[in-house]
């Protein structure tokens, strides 16, 4: 056990330092990172949580989890990230957190969503789980807000097969974090309410067993030392797909910007025309080239589960809850970006590409 714990805290420490905040704590997966970071932010019963309904359905359940509600809210068309006039009006006075998912690996408008909660008590959690590596106005994706979450379950970046890591600069965060993470045992003996003796730890919180094991961590830090490398290949990568793709009808490019850099990773273009209606097909006829294509996401609220709970907003609106989120569903391809992928196989998934499309 003592090894267990030294090579994970071995793991958290090397990966505060890499992003350059202060608390890293792993946990066993993405899922277990964001029902920690909700745990810390003091979500509750029938609390609020703002959330873009292009992410994996975990990122609702974990809402759930602590009999909140999840407020789905639009996106931006372009980016498949939150909307932030769109998160405007839907904070309400029982909101108590916002999920900032950053879809694909590129950041949300955070600078746009801060000023939203600057004068309110609303917690601003980034999912980062696609996006480490990512960097928002000179700044790396984990070091902007309160409460980060990694997921280290996809090869593209830092891959442990399974696992996580939430990221704070608060010390109140870090504290509720680590007790949550260890099934709600305190063995500090400074924290004890009583002390038995040097045998003696406390239940003092109802925590989950979400702790990451050694083996992971090891696998954790040596991925960790090729982060930076990794990230440079998706962008080269991401800027070989914007060569090849360029001036190709019926193809609208994701946008580019000076104040962002996408952790890359996928790569999604999202179908215009004709070819909307023919999205099947195309993904079918690349998957059967070989190509590892995905689509990302179907809305969250759309899932059986969802619908059968009977969210009010789902009952009772007229029309798509999110319009621009279900259109932009039914138009993405993604495109897959992984370390490994030479120049030689991102050209053939290009020239696939334009074959299916006619051109």
């Amino acid at each position: 056990m003592e090894q267990r714990i030294k090579k994970v805290r071995e793991f958290e420490t090397a990966f505060a330092n890499y992003l350059g905040v202060k608390y890293a704590v792993a946990v066993s997966s993405g899922t277990a990172a964001l029902h920690a970071a909700l745990y810390a932010a003091g979500v509750s019963h029938k609390d609020e949580v703002i959330l873009s309904p292009l992410a994996h359905p975990e990122t609702a359940h974990v809402i759930r989890y602590f009999d909140g509600v999840p407020i789905y809210t639009d996106i931006d068309l372009a980016t498949g990230c939150l909307d932030p006039d769109a998160v405007r009006w839907r904070i309400s006075g029982n909101t108590k957190a916002i999920i900032a998912t950053h879809y694909a690996g590129r950041p949300c408008d955070m600078e746009a969503l801060a000023k939203l909660t600057a004068d309110k008590e609303i917690v601003i959690i980034e999912n980062a789980a696609q996006a480490l590596g990512a960097g928002y106005k000179g700044k790396k994706v984990g070091t902007v807000s309160s409460l980060t979450t990694f997921d280290f379950s996809h090869p593209q970046g830092v891959y442990t097969e399974i696992g996580g890591m939430v990221v704070t600069n608060s010390e109140e965060y870090y504290g509720w974090l680590r007790l949550f993470r260890d099934t709600g045992m305190m063995y500090r003996r400074e924290e004890l309410v009583k002390d038995e003796g040097p045998w003696h730890f406390e239940a003092q919180e109802i925590g989950f067993n979400y702790r990451l094991t050694g083996m992971q961590a090891a696998a954790g830090l040596s991925q960790l030392e090729k982060a930076d490398a990794m990230q440079i290949q998706r962008s080269q990568i991401a800027r070989s797909y914007y060569t090849g793709l360029a001036g190709v009808a019926g193809l609208q490019l994701p946008p580019q910007s000076n104040e962002y850099e996408p952790a890359w990773y996928s790569f999604p273009v999202l179908l215009e025309g004709e070819f909307i209606s023919k999205r099947r097909q195309i993904v079918e006829y690349l998957l059967g080239h070989g190509i590892p294509v995905d689509v990302q996401y179907y809305p969250i609220y759309l899932h059986p589960i969802y619908l059968w709970q009977g969210h009010p907003d789902i009952c009772t609106i007229e029309g798509p809850l999110c319009p621009r989120a279900e259109e932009f569903y039914s138009r993405v391809v993604n495109l897959p970006v992984y370390p490994g992928m030479d120049e030689r196989k991102v050209m053939q998934i290009i020239t696939h590409f334009k074959k299916v499309l006619g051109q």
